[in-house]
């Protein structure tokens, strides 16, 4: 996950537990080594088990927030990105999902690298042609990975390869058909577009000395949806950065 050693952790947890110092898993005891991320939904740590193995842990909350139940929407959201693992177990640029821990929570294997925001190395030249391939497979598996926004969520493997990491809103909808068949299917080709504009963004951002003039140009095309997610969301995110900046998880 994230590479940061400090991890990605708020000022102010405002839900969720600590997490677990050990699990077990084939057998096998994983003991706590660092925390990487803790957020409203999750927390995802690092493990260290038999030979000094890494892996990583992520466990949904289930604890209620003001008195509404949540342990549903934990189960839940583990069982999605545990779906989607499991499509994608046939890509080597995805780690291997190892198995359940509990009822919200699952191990996969641990990538040693650096998330884009922490890559300090200028990246190889065919990065972004190998991340672009690496999207197009995971669409031709009928899935939208949706969060390519955030440069967290791209690792950069030791070996300069280009790895996914979180699932969590990625989408792979079940087969329909009629009405609800064909808004699925539109809904689906839009976020994919979506993600690789947002490829040709983070070039742009990394590496825009391999764009044509072309290129670059059609990088700043955002879709029209992303346009009216901007002038709808922006605002909501502006408010939410507010209010946890005055509770002080921010």
């Amino acid at each position: 996950m994230a590479r940061k050693e400090q991890g990605r952790i708020p000022k102010r947890i405002l839900r969720g537990k600590p997490p677990r110092g050990e699990f077990t898993l084939g057998g096998h005891t994983y003991r706590l080594e660092t925390i990487l991320k803790f957020d409203f939904f999750a927390v995802t740590c690092r493990y260290r088990g038999p030979g000094g193995r890494a892996v990583c842990l992520k466990h949904y909350h289930t604890e209620p927030w003001l008195g509404w139940p949540l342990e549903w929407a934990g189960r839940l959201m583990a069982d999605r990105e545990v779906r989607h693992y499991r499509l994608l177990q046939d890509l080597e640029n995805v780690p291997r999902l190892l198995g359940r821990v509990g009822k919200s929570a699952f191990a996969h294997s641990w990538v040693d690298g650096n998330d884009l925001l922490d890559q300090k190395d200028r990246l190889p030249d065919d990065f972004f042609d190998r991340l672009e391939a690496l999207i197009r497979v995971v669409h031709a598996h009928g899935m939208a990975y949706v969060d390519m926004n955030k440069p967290d969520n791209v690792l950069v493997g030791s070996d300069g390869r280009p790895v996914l990491i979180d699932f969590q809103i990625s989408w792979a909808p079940a087969a329909s058909w009629g009405p609800v068949g064909r808004l699925k299917r539109r809904l689906l080709a839009m976020f994919q577009e979506a993600d690789l504009y947002h490829v040709r963004k983070l070039k742009r951002l990394y590496r825009p000395d391999l764009m044509t003039p072309e290129e670059r140009a059609r990088s700043k095309e955002r879709p029209w949806f992303l346009n009216l997610h901007r002038l709808i969301g922006a605002p909501l995110r502006d408010l939410r950065r507010k209010f946890l900046e005055w509770v002080g998880a921010r």
